[in-house]
């Protein structure tokens, strides 16, 4: 798993910065497709002026797209496999 630092700017309440973040769960992550949010690590939350400001570091996990074997080749990895357990 890798890690990324995600922001989030001019929240007016606490409770928009908790949806924002609560939101990234199971999302792409903004701007890095494949990527999905998997678990928030840690934040911090900033007082300014007129809200807040949010960084939150978050797991990411690639999405990899699924292999379409054949048939063929399911059963030729199953034998090379299987002879390489043999030998063991």
């Amino acid at each position: 798993m890798e890690n990324r630092l995600l922001g989030y700017e001019h929240a007016a309440t606490v409770n928009e910065v908790a949806m924002w973040a609560n939101g990234l769960l199971g999302k792409e992550v903004p701007g890095e497709p494949g990527y999905t949010v998997v678990k928030i690590i840690q934040f911090q939350l900033i007082q300014i002026s007129n809200g807040y400001d949010v960084l939150v570091l978050v797991e990411v996990k690639e999405e990899l797209e699924p292999l379409n074997l054949k048939k063929s080749d399911v059963e030729a990895i199953i034998d090379i496999t299987s002879a390489v357990d043999d030998r063991l």
